[in-house]
C-alpha cells in the first residue's frame, strides 16, 4: 500500500499497531489516516476515540475485510471521510480515495476559516449597532431603585431626568400591552431566577407612539447568590423592523397597486397546484392584459396610466374570493390563480365578470376613460402541470383573444397554431445556427469610476437570424434552456469570450476580466468544471481573466452540490459573481457558504435609484452587505451621471451600463480598450 501511495507523490508511514500509530503521531504531522479496523491490540474505534480525545482531529479513511454495511454506517458517523474493503480492487481504487478524502478535508477547512471570519463580521457589526438609538439601564433589586441614562428617556419619549424617580410598575405601565405580559415575565425572572434576557417588545413613545426596542438584560448577584442588581441596554430597533418589512414588501409585492407581484405569485402558484393535486380539483390561471393602455399613457402621461392600474387592480380584487390569489405581472398584465375550481364553468363566470367591470367607464383626472381587457385562460392540469407551462400557456391564449378581437377571453387549446409554430421554426431554426455561425458576441465595458478605467466586461448573446433579423437573448434564451440547447450554445460563448479575450491580451490590449452569464440548466449539468478547465486550456487563457456569473434561483436550486461546484471554480482562479442580486434570496444565510466574490446590483434598483428611495435604500443596503463579507459590488443599467454620483458616493465605484458604452461587436471593444471611455 505504502509503495502504491508513493508511487501517485504522497509520503507515508506505516504502524502496525494502534499503540505504535499514536507514538508515531506524537512525533510526526499528518494529513490523512488509513486506518484497518482489526488491529491488534484495539479495534479501529477505539484508536479513533483515543487520538480525538487528545484533540488529534486529523481525517481518516476506514479500511476492513468485513462487509458489514453496519459498521460502514457505524464508522462514518463517528467521522470517517470514506470506507475501503481490502478485496481485489483496493490497492486500484486507493489512489482515488486518498486524492478524494485529503481534498474533502481542505474544503471543510477553508469552510471553517470562512464561518470564523464571518462570526468575527457580526461580532464587530454587533459592537458597531450600539452607538444608535441605545440607552442604557440599571435596576437595584434590592432597594427597588432604578437608572436610566439621558437616551433611555428619549427612546420612551421622555425628557432626560423626567420624572426623576421611577419604578418597575411605572416602566411597565409604558409596554404596549400585548407584550407587557411576556416583558413582565423576563424582568421578574431576572430578578428573582438570575436568568439573563433578550427580548424585543414594543412601547408607547409619548413622541413616536409605537416604537420597538430590543432589550438585554444581565444579572449581578451577592456572595450568597443572591440577586442584587439588574442591568442592561435597549437599543430603539423600529427603523430595522419598519426597513425588513418594507425590504419583504418590495420582495414580494407590486409597489404601485400592493399586489403580489411576479416573485410570489409563482410561490402562490405551485402552492395552488399542490393542494390541487391532493384535492383532485382544477386551478384555473387567468392573465389579463389591458387593451390600448399604451396609447392612455402617451395622450393623458404615466402619473393617469399609474391611477388606471391602480383602479383596475381594485376592480380585480372584487372578482375574486379571499382564498384566491391576485397579482400583477407588470406593466398593464394581471395574474388571478383560482383554487378548488370543480369545472371550467366557474373559470368561464369569473372571466366575463372581470371583463365587465373592466369595461366600466372610469374617471381619471378629470376623464372619463374606457378600456378592454384580454384575457388568456389556463387551466390546471390539463394545459400544464407546473406554474411555468401554465403561464406560458395562458399567455398564448391571451395573444390569440387579442387578434381575435379584444375584449374576450380564450381558453388554451392545442390548436393555437400561430405561437406554436413560430416556437417550433425558432427550435428548428436554433440548431443549426452554431453551425451557421449565426451566433456571435458583443461586449459592455464594466468601469472604475474612480479611474475610468474599464476593468472588465459582460459577453452578450445575440443571433442573427435569417429570417427573423437581429434577436436578442429574451427571445430565445427559453426556449433553449426549454429544449436542452443551453448546453452545447453556453459552451460556445464561453469558449469564443475567452478565445477573444485572449486574443486582445495578444495583440497587447491591457488583460481585463470577461464575464460570462450561466444559466441553471447549464450550472446544474454535470462535469462543469471540467468542461470550463477545458475551455480555459484549449484557448489559453488564464482563469483570473474569467469571470462566471450565476443568478440566486440557480444556485439555490440544489444548494450543497452547487456549493462543490463553486469550490472548484474557485480553486481553479476563477472568479464568481452573483447576477441580479437583490431580486430572490438576498440572504447572508446562503452568500456565507459559497466563495462568491463579486454581487451585482439588479438594474430595476439602479433605474430610479435617485428618484425612489425604496430603491435607493435597497441598494445601499446590498452595498453595505457587500463591503461586511468583504465581497466587490458593481451596479449594472446606470445610464445617467446621477445615478453614477449616487452609487459613488456610497462606495459601489464598479459600474456597467449605457452612460458608459452599449454592448459592441469585438472590434469596436478593442477600440474603447486602446482609446478609453468618454462619457
Amino acid at each position: 500500500m505504502m509503495s502504491v501511495l508513493e508511487d501517485e507523490g504522497y509520503a507515508s508511514a506505516c504502524a502496525t499497531s494502534g499503540r505504535q500509530a499514536m507514538e508515531l503521531l506524537a512525533t510526526r504531522t499528518a494529513g490523512l489516516i488509513m486506518l484497518d479496523y482489526a488491529l491488534p491490540d484495539m479495534t479501529g474505534a477505539a484508536f479513533i476515540e483515543q487520538i480525538r480525545e487528545l484533540g488529534c482531529m486529523i481525517p481518516f479513511v476506514m479500511v476492513t475485510g468485513r462487509d458489514d454495511a453496519s459498521l460502514a454506517v457505524q464508522m462514518m458517523k463517528t467521522g470517517a471521510c470514506d470506507y475501503m474493503l481490502k478485496d481485489t480492487t483496493f490497492l486500484d481504487r486507493l489512489p482515488a480515495v486518498v486524492s478524494r478524502a485529503l481534498n474533502d478535508a481542505r474544503i471543510r477547512e477553508r469552510l471553517q476559516r470562512a464561518e470564523m471570519s464571518l462570526r468575527q463580521s457580526e461580532r464587530r457589526l454587533a459592537r458597531a449597532q450600539k452607538i444608535a438609538r441605545m440607552g442604557s439601564w440599571e435596576w437595584n433589586v434590592v432597594t427597588g431603585e432604578i437608572y436610566w441614562s439621558d437616551e433611555l428617556y428619549r427612546i420612551f419619549g421622555f425628557a432626560p431626568r423626567e420624572p426623576a424617580v421611577i419604578d418597575m410598575e411605572w416602566i411597565f405601565g409604558l409596554v404596549n400591552p400585548t407584550d407587557m405580559a411576556a416583558f413582565r415575565k423576563v424582568m421578574l425572572a431576572a430578578a428573582k431566577n438570575a436568568q439573563p434576557f433578550n427580548i424585543v417588545y414594543r412601547i408607547n413613545s409619548l413622541t413616536d407612539g409605537e416604537v420597538v426596542v430590543n432589550s438585554q438584560g444581565e444579572v449581578e448577584c451577592d456572595s450568597s447568590g443572591n440577586v442584587v442588581l439588574v442591568s442592561g441596554t435597549t437599543l430603539d430597533i423600529t427603523a430595522r423592523i419598519r426597513a425588513e418589512s418594507e425590504i419583504q414588501q418590495l420582495i414580494n409585492y407590486d409597489t404601485l397597486t400592493g399586489l403580489p407581484n411576479r416573485s410570489l405569485l409563482h410561490d402562490r402558484l405551485k402552492l395552488a397546484i399542490a393542494q390541487a393535486a391532493r384535492e383532485h380539483n382544477l386551478v384555473g390561471v387567468l392573465l389579463l392584459d389591458l387593451d390600448r393602455f399604451k396609447s392612455i399613457n402617451e395622450t393623458l402621461g404615466h402619473r393617469a396610466g399609474d391611477k388606471l392600474l391602480k383602479t383596475v387592480a381594485k376592480r380585480l380584487s372584487a372578482c375574486v374570493r379571499e382564498s384566491d390569489t391576485l397579482a400583477r405581472l407588470g406593466g398593464d398584465e394581471f395574474v388571478t390563480i383560482l383554487i378548488g375550481v370543480s369545472s371550467e364553468d366557474g373559470i368561464t363566470t369569473v372571466a366575463k365578470k372581470v371583463l365587465a367591470l373592466i369595461a366600466e367607464p372610469m374617471y381619471i383626472d378629470g376623464h372619463e376613460i374606457y378600456t378592454s381587457g384580454s384575457i388568456g385562460i389556463a387551466v390546471y392540469p390539463m394545459d400544464g402541470e407546473d406554474g411555468h407551462t401554465l403561464l406560458k400557456h395562458a399567455d398564448l391564449a391571451m395573444y390569440q383573444a387579442k387578434e381575435q378581437d379584444r375584449n374576450n377571453f380564450q381558453f388554451f387549446s392545442r390548436e393555437m397554431n400561430t405561437k406554436v409554430l413560430e416556437r417550433m421554426m425558432l427550435e428548428t431554426s436554433m440548431r443549426k445556427a452554431l453551425d451557421r455561425e449565426e451566433f456571435f458576441l458583443v461586449y459592455q465595458p464594466q468601469v472604475d469610476v474612480r479611474s475610468g478605467r474599464i476593468i472588465g466586461m459582460e459577453a452578450l448573446l445575440r443571433w442573427q437570424h435569417p429570417d427573423m433579423g437581429l434577436l436578442g437573448p429574451d427571445k430565445f434564451i427559453y426556449l433553449a434552456e426549454d429544449n436542452g440547447f443551453i448546453i452545447p450554445l453556453g459552451e460556445w460563448v464561453l469558449r469564443a469570450a475567452c478565445k477573444q479575450n485572449k486574443a486582445w491580451q495578444d495583440a497587447g490590449l491591457t488583460p481585463v476580466r470577461v464575464a460570462v452569464n450561466l444559466s441553471s440548466k447549464q450550472f446544474g449539468q454535470q462535469r462543469l468544471d471540467e468542461m470550463i478547465a477545458s475551455v480555459l486550456m484549449d484557448t489559453g487563457l488564464e482563469p483570473q481573466w474569467l469571470e462566471v456569473e450565476i443568478t440566486e434561483s440557480a444556485i439555490m436550486k440544489n444548494a450543497e452540490q452547487n456549493a462543490t461546484i463553486l469550490h472548484k471554480l474557485k480553486e481553479m482562479g476563477i472568479a464568481l459573481a452573483i447576477d441580479d442580486f437583490g431580486t430572490g434570496y438576498s440572504s447572508l444565510s446562503y452568500l456565507k457558504h459559497f466563495p462568491i466574490t463579486r454581487l451585482k446590483i439588479d438594474r430595476s434598483f439602479v433605474r430610479d435609484i435617485t428618484t425612489n428611495p425604496d430603491d435607493a435604500a435597497i441598494a445601499e443596503i446590498i452595498i453595505a452587505m457587500a463591503q461586511t463579507l468583504k465581497l466587490n459590488v458593481i451596479a449594472e443599467g446606470v445610464e445617467t451621471r446621477p445615478q453614477m454620483e449616487f452609487l459613488s458616493f456610497h462606495n459601489c465605484v464598479e459600474m456597467q451600463g449605457y452612460l458608459f458604452s452599449r454592448p459592441v461587436p469585438a472590434e469596436e471593444f478593442a477600440r474603447l480598450l486602446r482609446e478609453g471611455l468618454k462619457y
